[in-house]
């Protein structure tokens, strides 16, 4: 039975988000960065939003080298550790999806689950994380796989289907009614949503925009029924390598977590990193969110 997660004894609860690592069966300086950001953060958690892997993987056998070569940070601290696919993540063909997350849900301390299935996606769970003193859920974490590519005669990047909002409206609804309230959640996945723009432009932002969204052409407003429900705090993704922004629009923050790899598309000049969240027990709803980049000299200590 892996370990349940749970805020410590501080009454704190902290997540490092990693995002866009492209690691490929020769071990690259990827995972160091990892390891620096690990030691100085020393997260409660670590989630791993999507590209994790990609094509340079030509066999399984390369896929598993590349998947434990991501496993080690986490597994080598005991830190629990959670995934959602990207659009890359299976363009090597030699795994299914479903494969890939049965091998990442063999680590000990990985919490990833193949949870609800609908067309071509995998891994829309959830994971709660209890009160310090007792079991009483206090936050809960959302991960959603958001695909890869629209159809032809659309072009651009997939969406959350109506399928995935409806598990999520679900989710939301059980829990409050289990538990007589809303749990205060945050929301992971990889390509951003339309709203993400909106957001930019709203004033109320933090970090860099150095590129377009690579969002879906297609919403089917996720955005507004997590809005309606209330309980989602903010929504976190990967994708777009040179954004690392968080703005707030409606009471949610949309952000970016940059890049953390060095095998995808990059640029010496635009830092790689995690982005980091700092959750208190007391009022889970009011998170603390910034990112931690490779050029920091916390990081140099």
């Amino acid at each position: 039975m892996k370990n349940n997660l749970r805020f410590d004894t501080n009454g704190k609860f902290k997540i490092v988000q990693f995002t866009d690592i492209h690691e490929g069966p020769s071990r690259d300086k990827s995972i160091n960065l990892m390891n620096k950001i690990l030691d100085y953060e020393k997260p409660n958690m670590v989630i791993l939003s999507g590209d994790i892997i990609d094509g340079k993987c030509q066999t399984a056998e390369d896929v598993k080298k590349a998947i434990n070569h991501i496993a080690e940070p986490m597994e080598n601290r005991n830190v629990p550790w959670c995934i959602v696919f990207g659009n890359h993540d299976d363009e090597h063909n030699m795994m299914t999806k479903e494969e890939m997350m049965n091998l990442y849900m063999s680590f000990e301390h990985n919490l990833s689950q193949v949870g609800y299935k609908t067309f071509d996606r995998i891994g829309n769970y959830n994971l709660i994380v209890e009160s310090s003193k007792d079991k009483t859920p206090k936050f809960n974490i959302y991960m959603m796989d958001s695909g890869k590519y629209a159809p032809g005669i659309i072009g651009g990047y997939d969406w959350i289907k109506l399928t995935q909002i409806w598990w999520y409206k679900k989710t939301a609804i059980k829990l409050k009614k289990k538990y007589k309230r809303l749990i205060p959640a945050l929301m992971f996945f990889h390509i951003p949503l339309k709203k993400f723009k909106k957001a930019w432009k709203t004033g109320l932002v933090n970090g860099e925009r150095l590129e377009d969204e690579s969002c879906a052409k297609i919403n089917l407003c996720l955005f507004n029924k997590i809005v309606k429900i209330g309980d989602v705090k903010g929504i976190f993704v990967g994708h777009d390598h040179f954004n690392n922004y968080c703005a707030a629009l409606d009471g949610v923050k949309l952000g970016y977590a940059g890049y953390t790899g060095y095998g995808g598309y990059g640029d010496d000049k635009i830092p790689r990193g995690a982005r980091v969240f700092l959750i208190n027990e007391e009022n889970p709803a009011d998170f603390k969110t910034w990112t931690r980049r490779e050029f920091d000299t916390e990081l140099k200590k």
